[in-house]
């Protein structure tokens, strides 16, 4: 019998039918290409115990009925874990409550509580209870070194504004501190009141001013006063608010030296924390919470520092074509003068501004429309803006990543880079496979990442009909390949200050990534009561992913029978022009997969449609490199898999196989 090489180049391939991507690897999930070897991705961990969660604030009182007979009076509440609600409602010439106020929206809710109405009536109103509780999604990062080298983590999430402090003892003590501003500015939704999803209109075409609070939602999008602007269940397409720009609330995060500076983009003003003179309580996570930023604009959608040290607001004073910046090395004077460096700029674009990217050649700034670049010009004018490209622009700005030479994002139906200057599509061999199954009816969902050490971006999405990121897709911009998988993330923070990655996870746990194996001579036991996971949204809430040398069922039991999560799977492979069967006694193996290591299995069919595919295996590896199969077939799919915990490389197979006439 004849040796078959198997030579599959990196990447995956689907833009195509799995037979169509002959000899090319298909489908995969946690795997990566490296040096032209398949490999799993790194391990993680919780970076601290401590879980994001919502405020239990009321958020609004929906009457669904008035009933009859009612006097006006108050509403309190009962059950859901919570206490401290108060309101009070009106009623008509019938006795139907017609409207309510809600005058305290209480705290510590955890479920929906039920409805007391102080006056009985005919007992037949319907009022329910909408609470903020649950996870609090993470939708912003930013890490920096102190000047005496100490690292802090920036965590934004809907709700509240946190700090990871690295130089805190784990443990006992989890280092996360809540920094939430306790007071933002009059007619602007407090942090604790913020809801998932909204509709964006922070200056020109924002609907009525004021029109993101609602005591009583008893319409839908905003068109009063005092109507909510959010859709009220579900921002998705079949919504009847789907017209407006559905968005995600994003805060974007930088540091001015050792102070920190955010923006959430829900609420729209710039706050500063200062590490200097903060104290912090350990018992209860909380520390000296950030304060608005002295006279920068308001109602702004973001913020950045520049190389030049100056603060950029972006969509300055609600204007969403301005930017506005301070004088340099100042937090605080930002009215232009003829002795400072202060200044401003509207935008020529018929778009509205998304945020903002810091690259060598100078700020993106994103539209809805267009991209634009800063040009730092120094006195008297300090910053020039010149248009980069129309369209192309990006699936909101924390769809951008890369470093200050390459930087890529998602856009609808394509994905850029920009280097060198210049806007250019990367052709992306799995963009059928994405675009066919995602969501972009929301802003702001879609996060990007880059990872310096293996010279990947890596976008976390929703799929269609997901409020929350549910897969990813990796570009490789140093080997030119692209892998696809399934893992619950919501944002990443490269490794540049921290010293390792950080990802967000749609639990509300923050995860150190890309751990290093395990070195230990003997192999990790999984933990006491940790069971191997069952799919990957068990996988993704896993505490603890540490990758071993070697697996065997002495210390993992279950790893025989197992649903081995870390998998790639191949296109077609198939002899010549695949009119001969061809007969597979055995495969031979290049890896260094260890002990149990990896498993292969083969689907052999005679046709791409063939209803009665024949599944071989999984195979265990032998340790002599020969692995022994039957299987007869015109064309095979093979599928190499290993536990979730276990470190492996795999090079080119060979098949021992021989023609087995034509069919």
């Amino acid at each position: 019998m004849a040796l078959l090489p198997i030579k599959i180049p990196p990447g995956f391939y689907r833009n195509a039918t799995q037979y169509q991507a002959k000899n090319r690897w298909y489908d995969g999930n946690l795997v990566r290409f490296s040096e032209g070897r398949l490999r799993p991705i790194g391990g993680w961990q919780r970076l601290a115990p401590t879980q994001m969660l919502k405020k239990g604030l009321i958020e609004r009182v929906t009457i669904k009925s008035g009933g009859t007979g009612y006097s006006a009076g108050t509403l309190s509440a009962t059950g859901g874990g919570g206490s401290g609600f108060a309101a009070s409602y009106t009623v008509d010439g019938s006795g139907v409550i017609n409207a309510v106020t809600i005058t305290n929206r209480g705290t510590g809710y955890t479920s929906k509580p039920t409805v007391v109405i102080s006056n009985a009536g005919n007992s037949n109103a319907d009022l329910e209870i909408d609470a903020f509780f649950g996870i609090d999604p993470i939708r912003g990062f930013h890490s920096w070194r102190l000047t005496n080298g100490a690292r802090y983590l920036a965590i934004g999430t809907v709700q509240s504004f946190r700090i990871w402090d690295g130089s805190q003892v784990s443990g006992a003590n989890a280092p996360v501190f809540d920094i939430t501003p306790t007071s933002v500015p009059g007619g602007n939704i407090p942090f604790n009141e913020q809801s998932d999803f909204q509709v964006s209109g922070l200056g020109f075409g924002a609907l009525e001013y004021g029109g993101d609070r609602s005591t009583a939602d008893t319409a839908d999008g905003g068109d009063l006063f005092g109507v909510s602007r959010h859709p009220p269940i579900d921002a998705d397409i079949l919504d009847s608010d789907a017209w407006r720009d559905n968005f995600a609330p994003i805060i974007t995060i930088d540091n001015f030296s050792d102070d920190c500076l955010f923006c959430h983009s829900g609420e729209g003003t710039i706050f500063k924390w200062t590490i200097a003179g903060a104290s912090f309580n350990n018992a209860n996570q909380t520390a000296t919470v950030a304060t608005q930023l002295t006279n920068a604009p308001t109602s702004c959608v973001g913020v950045l520092v520049t190389p030049e040290r100056h603060v950029m607001a972006l969509g300055a004073g609600g204007n969403q074509r301005k930017i506005e910046w301070s004088s340099q090395d100042s937090l605080t004077d930002w009215t232009p003068s003829v002795t400072n460096t202060a200044g401003g700029i509207e935008i020529a674009s018929k778009g509205r501004i998304l945020g903002g990217f810091k690259t060598r050649y100078g700020v993106l700034l994103f539209f809805t429309d267009s991209i634009h670049k800063t040009k730092f010009l120094g006195p008297p004018y300090q910053y020039g803006t010149e248009r980069v490209t129309e369209g192309s622009t990006c699936l909101g700005i924390k769809s951008v990543a890369g470093s200050a030479d390459f930087v890529a994002w998602l856009s609808q139906g394509r994905f850029w880079s920009y280097t060198g200057g210049y806007v250019t599509e990367l052709s992306c061999d799995v963009a059928d496979y994405v675009f066919s199954d995602i969501n972009t009816d929301v802003e702001g969902l879609i996060a990007a990442g880059h990872n310096a050490q293996y010279g990947e971006i890596t976008w976390f999405y929703p799929r269609e009909g997901d409020s929350i990121c549910t897969r990813y897709v990796t570009y490789s911009y140093r080997e030119k390949h692209w892998t696809t998988g399934r893992l619950e993330r919501s944002q990443w923070e490269a490794a540049d200050s921290l010293g390792y990655c950080v990802a967000g996870g749609g639990d509300g746990y923050l995860y150190r990534h890309e751990l290093d194996n395990d070195t230990q001579s003997t192999p990790m036991v999984r933990a006491d009561g940790v069971n191997p996971p069952a799919d990957v949204d068990a996988l993704s809430t896993l505490g603890s992913r540490a990758m071993a040398k070697g697996v065997g069922t002495d210390l993992y039991p279950n790893v025989a029978d197992e649903a081995h999560l870390c998998y790639a799977t191949t296109g077609a492979i198939e002899l010549g022009n695949g009119d001969n069967m061809m007969s597979v006694s055995q495969i031979i193996t290049d890896s260094d997969a260890g002990k149990n290591g990896l498993r292969l299995s083969v689907v052999s069919s005679d046709t791409p449609d063939d209803s009665t595919p024949v599944t071989k295996g999984p195979y265990s590896l032998e340790g002599d490199g020969y692995t022994d199969t039957r299987f007869v077939g015109r064309q095979v799919l093979l599928t190499v898999e290993s536990p979730h915990d276990q470190d492996w490389r795999l090079g080119d197979l060979r098949f021992v196989a021989s023609k087995s006439g034509r069919r």
